[in-house]
């Protein structure tokens, strides 16, 4: 897996932590709220890696 797979992955798999961490305790509970910043920066990573939309539909098809 390149650098670039793997930062994908990684921001796909943050984002559904952040939804599933919602759906569970709540948008406005803390632990909704360090995901959703965990999930920021594995996408700002992933981004500023170069990943394409590409990149993250082959992540989510994956994983």
């Amino acid at each position: 897996m390149t650098s670039k797979q793997h930062l994908a992955a990684d921001a796909v798999r943050a984002g559904r932590d952040m939804v599933r961490i919602g759906a569970a305790h709540g948008i406005d509970s803390d632990h909704a709220r360090r995901a959703a910043a965990q999930a920021d920066r594995a996408l700002t990573a992933a981004q500023n890696a170069g990943c394409t939309i590409d990149d993250y539909a082959r992540a989510r098809a994956t994983r």
